[in-house]
């Protein structure tokens, strides 16, 4: 695995966590319209339930290995990066630099973007090793 897949992996985190809790919202929709009005046919929520199980598994798992890696870095400051980066938005987007530098510096200027971005290098390198040395 490169750092350019790395990255890539860590940039999908959040679009799967929105993909897994909006699939299971609408999982609830459904099981509480099961118990409102049932239907002679069947439970919707089941075949829902069904048809995104794959997909729900898939996700999870995924997110708890990407969890799990970025937990394991021994640095503090690379594991808070990489949290605010890329796992704690609120979108499908990585959160931006600058609000990045301020949740950890409370401050945003040239020099702490600096030390944000490298601390982002060496997670990204720290990272990829803990993902090649799990592939073997």
């Amino acid at each position: 695995m490169t750092e350019e897949q790395t990255k890539a992996r860590l940039e999908q985190y959040t679009g799967l966590r929105l993909e897994l809790h909006n699939r299971l919202q609408h999982l609830a929709r459904l099981q509480q319209a099961d118990r409102d009005r049932p239907l002679p046919t069947g439970s919707r929520a089941e075949e829902y339930a069904r048809r995104i199980s794959g997909t729900v598994q898939g996700n999870r798992r995924e997110l708890a290995e990407v969890e799990a890696a970025v937990t394991a870095l021994t640095d503090p400051i690379e594991r808070e990066v990489l949290r605010l980066r890329y796992m704690v938005s609120e979108t499908c987007r990585p959160m931006p630099w600058a609000q990045v530098a301020d949740n950890i510096m409370h401050r945003y200027d040239q020099a702490v973007l600096h030390f944000i971005h490298r601390a982002h290098k060496k997670a990204l390198q720290h990272l990829t090793a803990i993902w090649q040395e799990s592939e073997q």
